[in-house]
């Protein structure tokens, strides 16, 4: 025990008591061990010692479990996420959510702002804010490239509240300050990239976002002021505490605390004021500050707008898109490329962490399917054992009814023969 209590001094779950509470909790064990030694000297005589010993355990045990407890809750609400109570409130959201709903021609978001982890299951929509323990690293790597937030170490993935994001994942409409709000012209869920490499995320979240779009819309200042008429943009991953744009912008609230915590990328507004810098408060205060320019991002929609595929059918297990004749390049699927896609019968390629496959010109459309990684050869092996276990039955039951039966015991003569 004292091996652990000097081992677990790094720890920064150790707090001032957390010592006394055990040199406590030791003197108890200890006092309670010489009762009962002293109950076993005195005999049946005297059972005053045991209960004594007894009260005194439970004591200590009840006394530490409540200050471990009182603990617990006050440091929950500075390490977990903190969501209101579901109520009448939520309900509209998701009214007004099903309402908005587009699917497939657009995605629908239920916002940043979240009341679950798995926000869109409760909500509705088709928005990234899942968690899970088994969230696949490519979503996770890929949304954090682009901008995105997360808390439990990445397994709670939050909604990207971007234009070129929505746009990339064509995300027309999300809730935004208390009300769905249409998020302009976005790509379709399918789209056609041109010839050439696919692109590979780098460093800086908004060159990623170009990367994935196909242009430039983003200008980055040095000096961390953007121009007037541009949307600026905080990125800020590790930054826990408050930003705004200039004195009187917005206060915006950004919890990064990495690994644990990864602040998104977050909107300050429009600028309105030459000269005007984002102001920060609070810890880590590294960051990158990008400005949006609007008019350039809806020009490089439209131009991937123009060339995607005429229809798109969506199953439950899919995708099919019917291509313009001799379109030629990547066609993309604005989904992440997690194990288990395949197109066109073989395994997806990928566009920046995105679903692809190329076409030649000579296709008339594309078909791409996810089946769970395992699941053939899963349904192979429980067919296989499900046989070995019919036939090892089969046979159990052969040699039980081959067997011979049992001969009846015989009784000695002389119980047979009656007595006079």
């Amino acid at each position: 025990m004292a091996a652990v209590a000097v081992g677990a001094a790094g720890s920064d779950l150790v707090t001032v008591w957390t010592y006394p509470l055990l040199a406590v909790g030791l003197a108890g064990a200890c006092g309670a061990l010489w009762l009962v030694r002293r109950g076993l000297r005195a005999g049946r005589r005297a059972p005053r010692y045991e209960v004594v010993a007894a009260v005194l355990l439970a004591g200590v045990l009840v006394g530490q479990a409540a200050a471990t407890t009182a603990y617990t809750d006050r440091e929950r609400l500075g390490r977990l996420d903190d969501y209101p109570a579901y109520g009448a409130e939520h309900e509209r959201r998701r009214e007004a959510l099903a309402e908005a709903d587009g699917w497939p021609a657009y995605r629908t978001d239920s916002g940043r702002e979240q009341i679950t982890g798995n926000e869109p299951m409760l909500l509705g929509g088709q928005g990234a804010a899942y968690y899970s323990s088994h969230t696949p690293a490519v979503l996770t790597t890929t949304l954090a490239a682009l901008g995105g937030g997360w808390t439990s170490g990445g397994r709670n993935l939050q909604s990207l509240d971007n234009p070129v994001t929505d746009a990339v994942f064509g995300v027309g409409a999300r809730w935004r300050d208390d009300r769905v709000v249409r998020t302009g012209p976005v790509v379709p869920l399918v789209s056609v990239r041109p010839e050439g490499k696919a692109p590979r995320l780098g460093i800086s979240a908004y060159r990623n976002q170009e990367r994935l779009l196909g242009a430039r819309v983003y200008d980055l200042p040095a000096d961390g002021v953007c121009a007037v008429g541009r949307e600026v943009f905080l990125w800020a991953p590790q930054f826990r505490g408050t930003a705004r744009l200039g004195a009187d912008g917005v206060v915006v609230k950004l919890t990064g605390d990495m690994p644990r915590r990864r602040a998104a990328m977050t909107s300050l507004g429009v600028q309105r004021v030459a000269g005007t810098r984002p102001v920060l408060e609070g810890e880590r205060l590294w960051h990158r500050v990008g400005c949006l320019d609007r008019r350039r991002l809806t020009t490089a929609v439209a131009a991937l707008r123009a060339a995607a595929p005429t229809s798109v059918q969506v199953t439950d297990s899919g995708i099919r898109a019917e291509l313009r004749p001799g379109t030629r390049g990547t066609v993309v699927l604005a989904a992440p490329r997690i194990a288990g896609w395949t197109c066109e019968g073989r395994p997806a390629e990928t566009y920046g962490g995105l679903v692809a496959v190329r076409v030649d010109g000579s296709q008339a459309s594309v078909s791409c399917v996810f089946r769970p990684p395992g699941l053939r050869a899963g349904i192979g092996g429980g067919l296989v054992a499900a046989g070995g276990l019919a036939v090892w039955l089969w046979v159990l039951g052969r040699r039980r009814s081959s067997a011979p039966a049992p001969e009846a015991p015989v009784r000695d003569r002389q119980e047979l023969t009656p007595t006079a």
